[in-house]
């Protein structure tokens, strides 16, 4: 060990990805919307590779056409952040017959489920910082409109609320990953948890 050099690397911050990713577009003449560079740079997790990997995706899928937000969510299986929106809203009001009946799982059919509890963990974590910390649109890597929406929401729902909704979405994140039929029942059963926290012992 005493003769070897130790290197940490780091994750690559969002916004240094998508610099570089939009920065390649414009060297291969491909045109891309602000919002869709931005979440594939969300998508990679820290890496530059991965972000270029999903990025070729999304470029051969709809070769010779703009990149759009919507195309990367496609391509990716992912949903739109008003989506969680909403859901969040229906668990706040413990709307089990509204969550039901108001069809926002019809965005999540045909797409991958993991990744959409992935993005939905994602989403509750961000509330989670903009209650307990002084943070700023570009210190979470989002636009200032999404940020502002982001606030007004994070005053709705307790601290309490989101730290024990991410750990039930974080058990849902697991069940998943190991679980051979992934269906949109398993999302039902948590959200309704959610929405019931008599269920188990917060």
């Amino acid at each position: 060990m005493s003769r070897c050099q130790r290197y940490d690397f780091r994750r690559i911050g969002n916004n240094v990805i998508a610099d570089q990713v939009s920065n390649l577009l414009k060297v291969e003449g491909v045109e891309a919307d602000e919002d869709a560079v931005r979440y594939v740079a969300k998508a990679a997790d820290g890496s530059m590779r991965d972000a270029l990997s999903l990025l070729e995706q999304c470029i051969s899928f709809y070769y010779g056409q703009r990149l759009t937000y919507e195309k990367v969510l496609d391509v990716l299986g992912a949903v739109d952040t008003q989506v969680f929106s909403k859901l969040l809203r229906l668990i706040i009001r413990c709307d089990v017959p509204g969550m039901r009946a108001a069809g926002w799982m019809k965005s999540v059919h045909r797409r991958d489920l993991s990744q959409f509890v992935t993005d939905f963990i994602w989403y509750l974590r961000n509330l989670m910082l903009v209650q307990t910390a002084d943070q700023s649109a570009q210190a979470l890597e989002m636009t200032k409109e999404n940020y502002e929406a982001l606030r007004e929401e994070s005053k709705m729902v307790a601290l309490s609320v989101l730290m024990r909704n991410i750990r039930i979405c974080s058990e849902l994140s697991n069940q998943l990953k190991i679980c051979c039929l992934k269906n949109e029942y398993f999302i039902e059963m948590a959200i309704i948890k959610m929405m019931q926290p008599q269920m188990e012992d917060v």
